[in-house]
C-alpha cells in the first residue's frame, strides 16, 4: 500500500509537467491560427475592394460603349453625303472627339473617386496616415526587429487619439507578411517584425490593400 502511494506520489510532476506542455503547445496554435485567419480576413477584404473597384470600371466603359455608338452612326451617315456636304462631315469629327473625351473621362473617375474615399473617412474628412503606414514607418525606423506589443506600444504613444489595440497591431503584421512587406522571425517563444529591406525606400508612399 506505501509503493503505491509513493510511486503515485511520484508519477505527479511528470503529469503536472506534460499536462503544462501541451497547455502551452495548444496556446501557441491558437495564436498562429488566429494569425492566418487575420491575414486571410485581409486579403478577402482587400479582394473586394479591388472587386468593387473593378465593377466601377466596367459600369463606366459600358456607359462609353453606348456613347460611341452614336458617333458611330454620325460617321455612317457623313460617309453616304456627297463630299460637297463638308460641314457634317466636319460636325462628326468634332462629335467623335468629344466622345473619346468623355470616354478618357469616365475611366479615370473611379479612380479618382477611390483614392479619394481612401484619404478621407465617412465624414469627408481627412483621417491621415492608415494604420499600415504608421506600422511600417515605425519598423523601417527602428531598423531592428520588434514584437506586435512594442509596435502596438509605441504607435499608441505617438497617436493615442486612435485607440490603436495590439490585436489589430498583430493581425496588420501577420497580413504584411503574407504581403512581403514585413519579415517575422522567431527567438525562443516570440515573434519579432523587421520591415523588408528591399522595400524600405517604398514606405513614404502609402500601402495599398
Amino acid at each position: 500500500m506505501t509503493d503505491n502511494l509513493d510511486e503515485t506520489t511520484s508519477l505527479r510532476p511528470v503529469y503536472a509537467a506534460r499536462l503544462a506542455e501541451d497547455l502551452k503547445h495548444n496556446a501557441e496554435e491558437q495564436e498562429r491560427l488566429a494569425s492566418e485567419v487575420a491575414a486571410l480576413q485581409e486579403k478577402l477584404a482587400t479582394l473586394r475592394h479591388d472587386q468593387a473597384l473593378l465593377v466601377n470600371m466596367q459600369q463606366a466603359l459600358g456607359h462609353t460603349e453606348q456613347a460611341d455608338e452614336p458617333a458611330a452612326a454620325g460617321s455612317d451617315e457623313a460617309a453616304s453625303v456627297p463630299r460637297q456636304a463638308t460641314p457634317k462631315t466636319q460636325a462628326g469629327k468634332v462629335h467623335r472627339g468629344r466622345a473619346k473625351k468623355s470616354t478618357a473621362a469616365a475611366k479615370t473617375a473611379p479612380a479618382a473617386r477611390s483614392t479619394q474615399s481612401a484619404k478621407q473617412g465617412k465624414d469627408g474628412t481627412d483621417q491621415g496616415p492608415t494604420l499600415r503606414d504608421l506600422v511600417v514607418t515605425h519598423l523601417s525606423h527602428e531598423g531592428e526587429p520588434r514584437s506586435a506589443i512594442d509596435v502596438a506600444d509605441a504607435l499608441s504613444k505617438a497617436h493615442p487619439e486612435r485607440g490603436i489595440k495590439i490585436t489589430v497591431v498583430r493581425s496588420t503584421l501577420e497580413a504584411m507578411v503574407a504581403k512581403g512587406h514585413v519579415r517575422r522571425s522567431k527567438r525562443g517563444k516570440s515573434v519579432f517584425y523587421t520591415a523588408d529591406a528591399a522595400r524600405s525606400a517604398s514606405t513614404s508612399q502609402p500601402v495599398t490593400a
